[in-house]
């Protein structure tokens, strides 16, 4: 009988930590998320001062936000876009809250947001001293199919979404630009009244 039951406390371990190694995030890939060094840049600063980032110094127009998008970056010949927007939450989320289950949430929303969206990929990462979720998937753009990468970035009571596209086919020729951006994307504590 104990040989049995030191095999069930086992199976008990092993699937515990698999449940646990389960949630633990993971890095990005280089490709997904992280600075570019030979990129040049220009700071962008949100209206309220809360909200900065990195975009390229040339061929990139910044235009006027609304509502709960603060801001988009559209890549001078229409090929790539980017979407900065902001929405409250109902409750502040700390880092352990941000688990697969909020990654899965946030696919959600794309799919209720976007109905045509497709192979939506979504991933718990941690880098620059926050966990976040980047999601992946394929949408029908105006003229073309894209290829779109949402951070959802959590900040206190707020979430910050970067909606990032390109036409399919461009995808990887701004995919390093998507990936400075958020990495430059910093979150500025709210001023106290």
């Amino acid at each position: 009988m104990k040989p049995m039951r030191h095999l069930l406390a086992a199976s008990c371990v092993c699937a515990l930590s698999t449940l646990l190694l389960a949630q633990a995030p993971g890095a990005p890939a280089a490709n997904e998320y992280g600075r570019a060094p030979k990129l040049g840049v220009v700071p962008f600063q949100g209206p309220n001062g809360r909200v900065r980032f990195e975009y390229p110094k040339s061929g990139w127009q910044v235009v006027p936000g609304g509502s709960s998008v603060l801001v988009s970056l559209r890549q001078k010949g229409g090929e790539a876009a980017v979407v900065v927007e902001q929405n409250k939450l109902n409750q502040p989320l700390a880092p352990d809250d941000i688990t697969d289950l909020f990654g899965q949430l946030e696919a959600d929303v794309v799919k209720e947001r976007q109905p045509t969206a497709a192979n939506i990929e979504s991933k718990v990462v941690e880098a620059g001293g926050r966990r976040f979720v980047i999601l992946t998937y394929a949408r029908q753009g105006i003229k073309a199919s894209e290829r779109v990468r949402q951070y959802s970035i959590p900040s206190g009571s707020d979430l910050f979404r970067l909606t990032c596209s390109a036409a399919a086919d461009k995808f990887a020729k701004y995919e390093s630009v998507f990936a400075h951006v958020a990495a430059s994307f910093t979150v500025a504590a709210p001023a106290t009244q």
